[in-house]
């Protein structure tokens, strides 16, 4: 086997896992802002550090780089970026989300019966301001209660009533003698609609206070883990505690920007490592692949690369099934909108396998010099005009023959056009995707792990069956020149006509509902109703009643008591003051966007596959448009150009846009915004897309443009010898200065 085909496999291979870690840190985003509280314009920040790294090394790196042995070079950087992985991981290790030693002192004093209820002849008021009994009780039915004229008689001996159990044994996390509270409840209501004797409902309301004088230990143990549920429920003595936690929390981490720094400058150096596979491997391999072969090459090595981004997709989806500290809270699942996913245990997956074809790479053997099989690992361009200079030049030389290098690479019109249009490609499209999941989360109401599955089978797919199609096409059609600018020019053009269309397609989502049913109160979901619950530090786990109605939390719902049957975590939540019949589960929640989805996703597929038919053709009309000697610098500054333009200030656009868009924030420590709760759906679906329209119909006179210049290209014709090239040469270089006839 040839050594070009090893080297082949080893270079595809890390192209394939560097893709598989950029679409897995877009997976990521949304798990690292709900675990440290970051905005999406934090986030997007965060994520445009990789460039603050890329940036200023690309063209150096590019330039001197060539003049060494490149495999050498492109090794070193997968290997920084195989470190860079494991290190994104550290932030779950270094600020671990770990219990908290609270004091329940507070909690305990409440728990403690006075004498008065505990005396054989207890009123029911004294009985009803006993705090647990006060917290279960409907506000409605309390405030009756009291109004009644009490009975000072001797309370009878309790006597149990048959209950029946519903939908499974019932299981009592959750609830303090829930079954006491509940014949309590019948009790009360018949006394309050038949003006009965009090003496069956006393019974009941004793037996549960007597209860708490051997309970209080186990009874703290419930309060305290209801108080850390994801969810919350109507309670000042669970709410005051879930308070206390907060605060015991907010002292141990008084603000994320320490998991901050980590990320950051993870993904520095991620941006430094990134520079090098691809400014120095794809004019290592137009070395030493027949020009004619080049298209379906690299049509192989997209297509390869493409299947980086679908697995990323997938290992997220993987990971995103389990919760980020692996034991999730009872009663939450993966389908719930504040789910935390197992982001960090992709990144240490991805950054243990990379080391192996890095270390490869690194070491990876030239050959015989003049052997057939040999790979020419430094640049022969570069080699020969070493022999037509001095070898002893001075740095301010070096430095000179870099400037002229950039002067005439800069000159050509043709790789002017052309980056400027992959520059306005990345900036619509990096931010788009690195913010897409939160979208569809949110708009749609599909859970994480499904977005990044259905991205990767049809976002991911599309775009790398498009690279493969557009090859062969740009190989069996022999595109030359104008043919091939003006087929790029027709893909970005059906692009445009495509993500236009998205604008339209558009639902509400039970988390949208909840917003859009709460604008005539500014998004203040207190009501009289629920004005007794403490839901200050309630967090979003949206709730809906039997008519389909949905709720922020069980708390603004006024629910008072959290039943869960057996082990099924759908939980009903119960005597709830808001909600006709007094219960909400989130199996009322119906999900009405399933038809937009489908729509949605019908055009992702197309839009994707035609994205993916104008990259060859565009790669290698960037990759011709100068001489070949230039080709490692042409390449360098096309980075730095798209990452300075393009991706590093693309994820902090998008991630203002789509924060004007919220209507609901979560609280830090500090009081300051944390993460979005809920967005305005009309704004965000046209924000989004809109602004990615703009900036690709941008791209498309840049396509225009390069179309109108392409007219002299040649980029599949093989030289046969030197005098060629070099004709081939000077001919871009007077077209770089001479305008077109």
């Amino acid at each position: 086997m040839e050594r070009i085909y090893i080297f082949l496999a080893l270079f595809s291979f890390v192209f394939f896992l560097e893709a598989i870690g950029g679409s897995y840190i877009n997976s990521a985003v949304q798990n690292i802002e709900r675990q440290f509280q970051m905005s999406s314009r934090t986030s997007g920040f965060m994520i445009s550090a990789s460039d603050f790294g890329y940036i200023p090394c690309v063209v150096f790196i590019a330039h001197f780089g060539s003049k060494g042995n490149r495999a050498r070079w492109i090794g070193a950087g997968a290997m920084l970026v195989s470190v860079t992985y494991l290190m994104l991981a550290s932030p779950n290790f270094l600020f671990p989300q770990g219990h908290h030693d609270i004091n329940t002192t507070a909690v305990a004093a409440q728990l403690k019966p006075t004498p008065g209820q505990l005396a054989s002849n207890s009123t029911l008021k004294e009985l009803l301001s006993y705090q647990l009994i006060r917290d279960r009780m409907p506000h409605d039915t309390y405030m009756a209660l009291m109004n009644l004229e009490d009975e000072t008689t001797e309370i009878e001996e309790y006597h149990p009533i048959a209950r029946v159990q519903k939908n499974g044994p019932l299981n009592n996390t959750y609830t303090i003698d829930g079954w006491l509270i509940d014949e309590a409840l019948v009790a009360a209501d018949d006394v309050i609609a038949n003006n009965t004797s009090q003496n069956t409902l006393r019974s009941s309301l004793s037996m549960f206070i007597r209860r708490r004088t051997n309970s209080s230990d186990k009874d703290i143990k419930k309060i305290r883990i209801s108080a850390a549920a994801p969810f919350t429920f109507c309670g000042t003595l669970t709410n005051s505690l879930r308070a206390i936690i907060k605060e015991s929390k907010c002292q141990e981490q008084s603000s994320n920007i320490y998991p901050f720094m980590v990320f950051f400058f993870s993904l520095l150096l991620l941006g430094i490592g990134r520079t090098m596979p691809w400014s120095l491997g794809v004019p290592l391999l137009d070395d030493n692949i027949k020009k004619k072969s080049l298209p379906a090459y690299f049509g192989a090595i997209s297509s390869i690369r493409v299947l980086g981004p679908i697995c990323g997709y997938m290992i997220g989806s993987f990971c995103n099934k389990f919760y980020y500290t692996l034991n999730p809270p009872n009663g939450l699942t993966p389908a719930d909108p504040t789910w935390i996913g197992a982001w960090w245990i992709g990144f240490l997956f991805i950054g243990t396998i990379a080391l192996f074809p890095s270390t490869m790479l690194f070491f990876f053997p030239q050959g015989k010099e003049g052997s057939s099989s040999a790979v020419q690992l430094h640049d022969v361009h570069k080699e020969k005009l070493k022999k037509t200079v001095e070898e002893d030049r001075t740095i301010k030389m070096k430095i000179k023959d870099f400037a002229r290098s950039c002067k005439a690479v800069l000159s050509t019109k043709i790789y002017l056009g052309s980056v400027l249009g992959r520059v306005c490609d990345i900036l619509a499209f990096k931010g788009y995707i690195v913010f897409l999941p939160k979208y569809l989360e949110n708009h749609f109401g599909i859970p994480q792990y499904l977005v990044h599955r259905y991205m990767a089978m049809f976002g991911v797919f599309g775009f790398g069956l498009g690279a493969a199609t557009g090859g062969f096409i740009t190989k069996k059609l022999k595109l030359n020149g104008r043919r091939a600018a003006m087929f790029v020019m027709l893909m970005s053009t059906v692009n445009v006509c495509l993500y236009s269309a998205k604008i339209f397609i558009g639902c509400e989502s039970i988390v949208n509902s909840i917003g859009l049913n709460n604008r005539d109160t500014n998004y203040n979901f207190t009501r009289e109703c629920n004005s007794q619950c403490a839901c200050e530090n309630a967090r979003l786990y949206p709730v809906c009643d039997r008519t389909g109605f949905a709720y922020f939390s069980p708390c603004h719902a006024g629910c008072r008591e959290a039943k869960q049957h057996g082990s099924n975590p759908i939980l009903d939540f119960t005597s709830c003051q808001c909600a006709p019949g007094g219960v909400v589960s989130k199996k009322y929640c119906e999900n009405t966007c399933k038809t937009s989805t489908v729509v949605f996703f019908l055009t992702v597929l197309p839009g994707s596959f035609v994205a993916g038919l104008g990259v060859v053709p565009a790669m290698l009309i960037l990759l011709r448009s100068v001489p070949p000697e230039s080709r490692s610098l042409s390449l360098g500054l096309q980075g730095m150009a798209v990452s300075l333009f393009g991706t590093l200030p693309s994820p902090i656009i998008w991630g203002l846009v789509i924060d004007a868009a919220c209507l609901v924030w979560d609280k830090t420590c500090n009081g300051a915004r944390g993460s979005c709760s809920i967005y305005h759906p009309d704004r965000l679906r046209v924000w989004m897309h809109l602004l990615y329209v703009v900036i690709r119909t941008i791209a498309l006179i840049t396509d225009i443009y390069v179309w109108k210049h392409a007219k002299h290209l040649n980029i599949m014709d093989e030289p046969v010898n030197e005098e060629k090239d070099n004709i081939r040469r000077n001919s871009i270089k007077m077209q770089a200065v001479q305008p077109d006839p």
